[in-house]
């Protein structure tokens, strides 16, 4: 669709609100045998609408301004495109550049509804993977790792306009998120759905990087260049089902295979076969063990067959 670009200013009214649909999470079994799960996006935003009824229906919940922030939040909004909007530009806001954060947000959301789709599938699979996420609510309030995530899908969108027309829009919105939650991403890295990143603080991610579906990320992870290459793509790509343990460093253009894990305060400088640990520095590589699956830090399994499906799309990485 052709975007209108627009003068970012305060009085920019949000889109109207989409009507929730009815809850759904349902798992089926794909052509080729893959297990997967497909996530209705308006069912997440009930889901998480309910969470939010509950809370304020406790005592606890509902004073020193929690209620007001719950309902500002979620509740005043029937989709979770005009939540996100107004949850993302809140946390960026600054009082001092004038920008308008949450209409950059509504804006991208409703010219692809993909990136809201995307979003829903990092609250479920996050959701799946955190042991300290106990609902929808916590995290889409109060992690600032899943803040991140949206704010970058934001940026990307932006930086992908025709002609570089949105470039400064992507850039404010890198800046201003670097400032809030202490991450560097790129706004030209590409992302999958069901991303985890855990934490956050002092994740860089460069401009050529992709992250693939159902990834998770750790605090202090870099996905940088070797400052030697001359190709311009030059950050690493990774696989499906990762996992990027705290402090690791992956350097280059090089595969993170599917289910990989790279471990804390490796550094990675050569491609990482599916399935294998990377370990120490420089890294080393550690084969799988048979038969035995890989588990998140909540415990659940990662399987490497599983993979977040969103109304039939995703990353093949």
């Amino acid at each position: 669709a052709k975007i209108d670009m627009l003068r970012f200013s305060r009085r920019t009214p949000l889109p109207a609100a989409r009507r929730a649909c009815s809850l759904r999470l349902r798992r089926c079994i794909s052509s080729t045998s893959s297990l997967q799960t497909t996530i209705d996006t308006q069912s997440t935003w009930s889901k998480l609408q309910s969470e939010a009824r509950e809370a304020i229906a406790s005592s606890v919940k509902r004073g020193y301004g929690l209620r007001d922030l719950i309902e500002q939040r979620v509740l005043s909004h029937g989709s979770l495109a005009d939540g996100l909007s107004a949850t993302i530009g809140a946390k960026l806001e600054d009082g001092a550049t004038g920008l308008d954060y949450a209409a950059m947000c509504s804006a991208a959301y409703a010219a692809d509804a993909s990136i809201v789709d995307a979003a829903a599938a990092d609250l479920e699979r996050f959701l799946a993977m955190d042991p300290a996420a106990d609902g929808f609510l916590r995290i889409y309030l109060f992690f600032k790792g899943f803040h991140s995530v949206q704010c970058a899908r934001v940026a990307h969108f932006w930086w992908n306009q025709p002609n570089g027309s949105g470039r400064w829009i992507a850039l404010a919105l890198q800046s201003e998120m670097s400032d809030a939650f202490g991450v560097d991403i790129h706004p030209a890295a590409r992302w999958g759905r069901g991303i985890t990143m855990d934490h956050g603080t002092g994740c860089v991610i460069g401009e050529t990087a992709v992250i693939g579906d159902n990834v998770y990320i750790m605090h202090d992870v870099t996905l940088g260049a070797t400052g030697t290459s001359l190709d311009h793509d030059r950050h690493p790509k990774i696989g499906r089902g990762a996992f990027l343990a705290c402090k690791s460093t992956v350097l280059g253009n090089i595969q993170v295979g599917a289910g990989a894990t790279v471990g804390a305060q490796a550094l990675v400088n050569k491609p990482v076969p599916a399935g294998y640990t990377a370990v120490g520095s420089p890294a080393r590589m550690l084969p799988p063990k048979p038969n035995q699956t890989k588990a998140a830090p909540s415990g659940a399994p990662l399987p490497l067959d599983t993979s977040y499906v969103v109304f039939g799309q995703g990353m093949g990485i």
